[in-house]
């Protein structure tokens, strides 16, 4: 009985799991300022050089109406995809901040990548309105 309810588990999380992640992932952002999405509709609004360090940062504005309202980010997934040229995975060196309160109707995402911040992009987003958690 207890195998039945473990497979039921497990079969409730590979249905409700892909259906939670579709609706906070972007389609791929290529780093080009004005560029948006049509996922969440994530928009390149800044790419800034950091004087001193190497590699830039990535101002990315999502609209508050893709994210379900009264929710908080748990965790951003950053994804690089790999371009035809390179021979290996691609590592991104990075760090983010989140801004809750960046412009009327966006939250803000400040990427500081290193080095590859030329890569196109895909966000996950994650939130505590999980269901599963």
């Amino acid at each position: 009985m207890t195998r039945w309810i473990h497979l039921f588990i497990l079969a409730l999380f590979a249905v409700a799991a892909p259906t939670l992640a579709q609706d906070l992932e972007t389609e791929w952002i290529e780093p080009v300022e004005g560029y948006q999405e049509q996922g969440l509709g994530a928009e390149v609004r800044a790419i800034d050089e950091i004087p001193g360090e190497e590699g830039s940062r990535i101002t990315l504005a999502i609209p508050k109406s893709a994210i379900p309202q009264g929710t908080s980010m748990e965790e951003i997934v950053v994804l690089g995809r790999k371009l035809e040229s390179d021979k290996t995975e691609p590592v991104l060196k990075m760090r983010h901040e989140w801004v809750a309160d960046y412009d009327d109707d966006y939250y803000g995402l400040l990427l500081y990548l290193g080095e590859k911040s030329n890569l196109p992009i895909r966000l996950y987003l994650d939130s505590d309105t999980d269901p599963l958690r």
